[in-house]
């Protein structure tokens, strides 16, 4: 596979991460119901985007795998990413957000998001970004 057919999902993925963290540090994010939402939907769409991402990096790499969840467990055997409890924590709260709707279960799971999710969304993007873009400006504050 080519580098520069995934090249400009990275770059989008840096995007989402970083629209992700600005969103979690905006004024009343913790009593406005529509900024939670918004976050959930958001890590939705970032979370989904990061496994898809990785999955083009391992085919990059010769490395195969379908499932995000085997995406993530080779994404973290290969050295793409750290931490692979956290992301498999990650996959198992992004399939709950699509499902349940009871609200103490989304609040833990943005709060989550909040504190443990981005915060390896951003490091690991810088990671990846470093690695692959050969850049260590990635558009991504911390």
């Amino acid at each position: 596979m080519e580098k520069e057919f995934w090249i400009d999902s990275l770059n989008k993925l840096g995007k989402a991460v970083g629209r992700l963290d600005e969103l979690v540090n905006m004024p009343g994010i913790d009593t406005l119901d529509y900024l939670r939402d918004a976050t959930i939907q958001r890590f939705e769409f970032t979370s989904e985007l990061y496994w898809k991402v990785l999955r083009k990096i391992l085919a990059y790499e010769g490395l195969s795998a379908v499932t995000p969840r085997d995406v993530l467990k080779s994404s973290y055997q290969a050295g793409l990413i750290t931490g692979d409890a956290i992301w498999l924590k990650m996959l198992d709260d992004r399939n709950k957000t699509s499902h349940v709707y009871a609200e103490e279960i989304i609040i833990e799971i943005f709060n989550r998001i909040r504190h443990d999710y981005i915060p390896v969304f951003i490091s690991n993007y810088k990671n990846l970004a470093e690695k692959y873009t050969n850049s260590k400006s990635t558009g991504v504050t911390a």
